[in-house]
């Protein structure tokens, strides 16, 4: 009875010894393939937190930069507003005789319309149909006087004063002509005294834009005398714009 139950004991240890090799071969690989898994796991998550790291930096860096750029973008705005600044000043203060002429026009263009010539000298042997080239320019705002035909060209359409003092020796009518058409007449004849006689002429006429203006003589008169123009009368012609 001893022996059977000794028996007994030492077939049962040896079936918990196969079954604890059973177990333990078969749960050695599994721990050991766990374990490289989680060495895995722990080398991938090391590299990635290093990449994290290495790109964090290179973002930071290139943050950096484009501060940097900006800020140089900013100050070459201000290096280029400046130039333009001070070109623009230079050209406002660079003075020659056309930009001042241009700003005149550009002043006077819609408001004063003046206009006033006298002649220098006496004007002898005048003949009908004659246009008076007045020769001395006083007053002419827009430039509108052409010397070399006696003629004034309105810059502005509307409603004009124009006045002609013609003082002779001798007998001389003449005619404010507006487009080669008489608008006005005068007739100064002296008192054969040996004395001047000097008429004015004045018209208010509704003119427009290039309408020429001239005075001439008379085309069915022929003339006699002289036109006189001295240090105490003047032969002129004048027109202002209301």
């Amino acid at each position: 009875m001893h022996k059977l139950a000794t028996r007994n004991r030492k077939k049962v240890m040896e079936n918990v010894w196969l079954l604890s090799s059973l177990v333990l071969s078969f749960a050695t690989p599994t721990w050991a393939t766990s374990m490289t898994k989680h060495d895995e796991f722990t080398s991938l998550k090391e590299a990635f937190h290093q990449l994290s790291v290495e790109t964090n930096k290179q973002v930071n860096s290139l943050r950096e930069r484009v501060e940097v750029l900006e800020k140089e973008h900013f100050k070459k705005d201000q290096v280029i507003a400046g130039l333009q600044k001070a070109l623009d000043i230079s050209e406002t203060h660079e003075v020659t005789p056309s930009i001042i002429k241009a700003n005149i026009h550009k002043r006077i263009a819609s408001s004063t319309v003046a206009f006033h010539t006298c002649f220098t000298n006496n004007a002898n042997y005048l003949g009908r149909n004659q246009i008076l080239l007045f020769d001395k320019v006083v007053t002419d705002t827009h430039s509108s006087y052409t010397r070399s035909a006696g003629s004034y060209s309105i810059p502005a359409t509307g409603f004009y004063v124009i006045t002609w003092v013609t003082p002779v020796l001798g007998n001389i009518p003449f005619e404010l002509v507006i487009n080669g058409q008489p608008r006005g007449r005068t007739d100064p004849s002296n008192t054969h005294n040996g004395q001047t006689q000097s008429t004015t002429g004045i018209a208010v006429l509704s003119l427009y834009e290039n309408d020429n203006i001239s005075i001439r003589t008379n085309p069915g008169v022929s003339p006699t005398g002289v036109l006189v123009n001295n240090e105490w009368q003047d032969c002129c012609l004048s027109l202002w714009k209301i």
